[in-house]
């Protein structure tokens, strides 16, 4: 056989090669993406049933605003309550618009990235939601009974209880602020925190960031090799 013959079937066989090559690794990341994409369908789910609360809340509430402008004692427990509520769809719907925006046949690093930032969103509202809510269920309490039986909070359990309420939801504020910082790095390490942070983010989000992890490794061998 002739070098000129021997040539030209090495060359067809590189072609071949190459070509599996490339076929495996378009299947590898589709396999992948459509796992990660998979992934992510718990928090949207979670997301739209957040927003099917919040909707209604916040229109009830805007409702109790309007029926009572002119009490102060009933409008601003109220007012604090649509301005968090509020706070949460938005929050809410600004997650789901990210979510949705995830080109999973984009590069990778731009889907870790879009991904990193939802979470970082998600950690950032569900903190603020844990923090505060200490301070929420008073106001709550006094719209839910007015609102929904007629009855007076003030009435029935004295202005003295429900401002001491409020401000021992500021103290436990304050001491889980305090806690926070002072034993980050020791709950950091903590097996429980960080599964306790793996749920706060959505565990979801978690488990897609891992496969995008994994195809980036592999893309990153094919390089290599």
């Amino acid at each position: 056989m002739e070098i000129e013959e021997l040539q030209r079937l090495w060359a067809e066989q590189d072609e071949k090669l190459d070509a599996g090559i490339r076929l495996n690794t378009r299947l590898v990341r589709e396999s992948v993406m459509g796992k990660a994409e998979a992934a992510t369908r718990p928090l949207s789910r979670l997301l739209w049933f957040e927003l099917l609360f919040a909707v209604p809340a916040v229109l009830l509430i805007g409702s109790f605003l309007a029926e009572h402008v002119g009490e102060a004692r009933f409008f601003f427990p109220a007012l604090g309550l649509h301005l968090g509520v509020i706070a949460l769809l938005v929050s809410g719907i600004r997650q789901l618009v990210v979510l949705r925006a995830i080109d999973y046949g984009a590069p990778i690093l731009s889907i870790q990235k879009r991904l990193a930032s939802l979470r970082v969103l998600r950690i950032r509202t569900v903190k603020w939601t844990f923090v505060l809510a200490p301070l929420a269920w008073t106001p709550l309490l006094i719209v839910a009974l007015k609102g929904l039986f007629g009855v007076d909070a003030y009435t029935m359990f004295g202005a003295r209880w429900l401002i001491a309420n409020v401000l021992f939801g500021l103290v436990v504020i304050v001491l889980a602020v305090w806690l926070s910082r002072r034993y980050a790095d020791r709950m950091g390490g903590s097996p429980i925190v960080q599964r306790l942070m793996r749920a706060l983010a959505g565990q979801s989000l978690t488990t897609a960031e891992s496969f995008l992890g994994s195809l980036s490794q592999f893309e990153e061998d094919e390089r290599r090799t």
